[in-house]
C-alpha cells in the first residue's frame, strides 16, 4: 500500500493570482491616441505624425503617462459570483475556467515620459524623448488554473495537465529616442525613431514544456518537460547574498544592459478625403549582462508512485522524506549560470485608413498587431473623431482585443494658448465597471506648444 501526497498550495496560488488581477489598475495599446494625430505623443505611435505646432516641450512628470492591463482569460465577474440571499461574493473558479481558452495571457504596461521636445524646420520635424518603460506578459494555460483551483483529482484525472508555454516575459528599461520625419511631397510623409535602451530588469521565460499526468486508476503522477528562465536585475529581490542597497534603477543611465530599437512610420493622402498610414514600433532587443541569473531545468520524465507504507512505518518519518527530497532533487535537476543573453521587445505595427466625412468629422479603421517571442496578437478598431474648434478635438472608438468585444475608447485634447492637455482611454468601461472588464487603459499629459506650422 502506498500513500500519495501533494502539498496543498492551491489557496496560495489563487491568492497570488487574484492579487495580480486586482492590481490591474495600471498593455499599452493606445488605439485611441493613434487617432489624435494633433498631439505630440501620437508621434510615438507613428513617427510620420507631427504636432500642430512649430515647437513642443513636454512638462516633466505631467507629460505622457500611460497605464494599461489586459487579461484575456476572464474578468473578475467571471471569477466572483454574487449570492442572491445576502449579496456576498463567492469564488467560482469553474465559471472562470469556462471562459478561458487553452492559452491565456495577463499583460501589464506602464509608459512614463520623463522629458520630450520636438521642433519643425521647414518640411522636417526633429524630436527627442526620454521614457521609463515597463512591459510584462504572463502566459498561463487553462490547465494551470484548473490545477491550482481544484487540484489534480477532478477534471484533470486521467489527463495530462499542460503547462506548456507558461511563463513570464518582463522588460524594464529607460528609453532614449531620437526621431525625424519629413514631408516628401503634399501626399507622403515618412519618419523614423532610433531608440537607445538601458535595461534595468528582465525576466525571460524560454522553451517551457511542462506537464503533469495523473493515472485514473493508480493515481500515479508523471512529470515531464523542461524549462529555461533568464533573469537580470532581480537578484536583490530574493538573494540574501546580493549587494546590499542595490536596485535595478542603478542601471537606468549606465547602459550596462544595452539595447537598440527602431520605429518606422508613413502617412499617405490618396486624395482630399482618403488617407492611409502605417507604423512599425519597437523592432529591437536588449543585451543583458549585469546581475544575471539564468536557470535551466533539465529534461524531466519522472513517475511518482507515492510513499511506501511499510517504509513509512519502519523508518523514521524524517528519513523517508529526506530520501524523497534527494530523489526529487535529482529528477528536477538543473543548472544556473550568469551568462549574458538577449531579449527581444514586443514589436507592434499599426495599419490605418481614414475618410474625411466633413471638414470637422473623420472616420477610420485600424488594425493593431503585436509579436512577442513568436506569439502573435491582433486587434481591430473603428473610430470617429471631430475637431470642433482649433483648441478642441475629440475621438470615440470601438475595439476588439484579448477575446473582449465590449471596449469603447474615448479621448479629448484641449489647448489654451501654449498649453495642451489630453486624456485618452481604450476602454471607458474599465473606469465605471472594472470587475466586468478584461482591459484597462488610460493615458494623460500636458504639453507646451509654440507657433503655428508653416
Amino acid at each position: 500500500m502506498k500513500i500519495k501526497y501533494i502539498n496543498n498550495i492551491q489557496l496560495l496560488f489563487l491568492t497570488a493570482l487574484l492579487s495580480c488581477i486586482g492590481n490591474m489598475s495600471t498593455a499599452q495599446r493606445n488605439y485611441t491616441m493613434y487617432g489624435l494625430d494633433n498631439i505630440p505623443q501620437a508621434h510615438v505611435l507613428n513617427p510620420a505624425y507631427k504636432p500642430n505646432a512649430k515647437v513642443f516641450v513636454s512638462i516633466p512628470v505631467l507629460s505622457n503617462n500611460s497605464f494599461g492591463a489586459s487579461n484575456s482569460g476572464f474578468s473578475l465577474n467571471d471569477l466572483l459570483t454574487e449570492r442572491p440571499q445576502d449579496d456576498s461574493l463567492n469564488i467560482n473558479p469553474s465559471n472562470a475556467i469556462g471562459k478561458m481558452s487553452d492559452r491565456n495571457f495577463l499583460t501589464l504596461e506602464t509608459y512614463n515620459e520623463v522629458f520630450a521636445f520636438g521642433f519643425r524646420v521647414k518640411k522636417n520635424y526633429f524630436s527627442f524623448g526620454v521614457t521609463n518603460r515597463l512591459n510584462s506578459n504572463f502566459v498561463y494555460t487553462k490547465d494551470l488554473f484548473t490545477l491550482i483551483t481544484e487540484g489534480n483529482g477532478k477534471s484533470l484525472l486521467g489527463k495530462r495537465a499542460s503547462l506548456d508555454e507558461t511563463g513570464i516575459n518582463l522588460n524594464s528599461y529607460l528609453e532614449y529616442a531620437v526621431g525625424f520625419n519629413r514631408e516628401i511631397n503634399d501626399k507622403l510623409s515618412v519618419g523614423g525613431r532610433v531608440k537607445f535602451l538601458s535595461g534595468m530588469a528582465n525576466v525571460d521565460t524560454r522553451e517551457t514544456k511542462l506537464g503533469l499526468h495523473t493515472d485514473a486508476t493508480t493515481f500515479n503522477l508523471t512529470f515531464d518537460g523542461s524549462a529555461t528562465i533568464n533573469t537580470s536585475g532581480i537578484n536583490s529581490m530574493y538573494d540574501s547574498l546580493a549587494p546590499e542597497g542595490y536596485t535595478p534603477a542603478e542601471n537606468a543611465a549606465s547602459f550596462k544592459n544595452f539595447g537598440i530599437a527602431l520605429d518606422l512610420g508613413a502617412q499617405y493622402k490618396i486624395n482630399d478625403k482618403i488617407s492611409v498610414s502605417a507604423s512599425l514600433l519597437d523592432l529591437g532587443y536588449i543585451t543583458w549582462k549585469e546581475d544575471n541569473s539564468n536557470f535551466v531545468l533539465n529534461e524531466i520524465d519522472y513517475r511518482y508512485e507515492g510513499i511506501d507504507l511499510k517504509e513509512f512505518l519502519t523508518d523514521s518519518t524524517e528519513a523517508v522524506f529526506e530520501n524523497l527530497e534527494d530523489t526529487l532533487r535529482k529528477v528536477f535537476s538543473g543548472n544556473e549560470n550568469n551568462d549574458e543573453y538577449k531579449s527581444s521587445l514586443a514589436t507592434r505595427f499599426y495599419l490605418n485608413g481614414s475618410y474625411q466625412l466633413t471638414n470637422k468629422i473623420q472616420v477610420a479603421a485600424t488594425l493593431y498587431n503585436e509579436i512577442l517571442e513568436s506569439r502573435y496578437r491582433a486587434a481591430a478598431i473603428v473610430s470617429g473623431s471631430i475637431q470642433l474648434k482649433n483648441w478642441l478635438t475629440a475621438t470615440l472608438n470601438y475595439s476588439q482585443y484579448a477575446r473582449s468585444f465590449g471596449n469603447i475608447g474615448a479621448g479629448v485634447s484641449l489647448r489654451g494658448g501654449p498649453v495642451q492637455f489630453f486624456v485618452v482611454t481604450d476602454n471607458v468601461l474599465g473606469f465605471f465597471a472594472p470587475t466586468q472588464s478584461k482591459n484597462f487603459h488610460a493615458s494623460f499629459g500636458i504639453n507646451l506648444m509654440f507657433g503655428k506650422p508653416d
